[in-house]
């Protein structure tokens, strides 16, 4: 005959395996989703340096800034890659470089329309950034939890990385 116990016992042991599986499983997808939130990041920061560089080529482009300064955004713009990943060096240059021209002529570089297009997309650039960092930083926490460590729940997704890049918005006058 049966003990009541012991049919207690193998449901106690069978509720706590599901309750663990259940618990791995919801942690692997938490896991997965910070991931493609990740290379979703990634790919707005991609492309929100992109539409700056579009926006610093039609700045230059307008005439408004002087000749020199002209010049040095075209060969950083020139510098970087159009396809590929992220040129941190060139990105950052390009952010140095147009804080410069822009303080260099008083926070104005032209019309008001393409003075407020640069400044949007200078910003969205360091907002894309911010997030980026955010999700990297969620993301590594998560992976560097002992239980997801030990049981290799990540899988063989690659770590995400910072980058670090100086990605500072000119101050532009209004």
């Amino acid at each position: 005959m049966i003990d009541l116990f012991d049919v207690w016992k193998v449901a106690l042991l069978l509720l706590v395996v599901i309750l663990v599986g259940l618990y791995l499983a919801m942690t692997a997808g938490r896991l997965d989703r910070l991931h493609v939130r990740y290379d979703a990041a990634i790919t707005s920061l991609e492309l929100q340096f992109a539409l700056r560089a579009e926006a610093v080529a039609e700045t230059v482009a307008e005439g408004a800034i002087d000749p020199v300064s002209a010049g040095l955004l075209s060969r950083a713009l020139a510098a970087r890659r159009t396809e590929g990943p992220i040129q941190v060096g060139a990105e950052s240059e390009l952010s140095a470089l147009l804080r410069e021209v822009v303080e260099a002529n008083d926070g104005v570089v032209g019309p008001p329309d393409v003075q407020q297009a640069l400044r949007s997309a200078c910003n969205r650039v360091a907002f894309a950034h911010a997030f980026l960092e955010e999700a990297v930083d969620t993301a590594l926490e998560m992976r560097h939890r002992p239980l997801v460590k030990r049981l290799g729940l990540a899988g063989h997704t690659a770590y995400p990385r910072h980058i670090r890049c100086d990605v500072a918005a000119p101050v532009f006058a209004d």
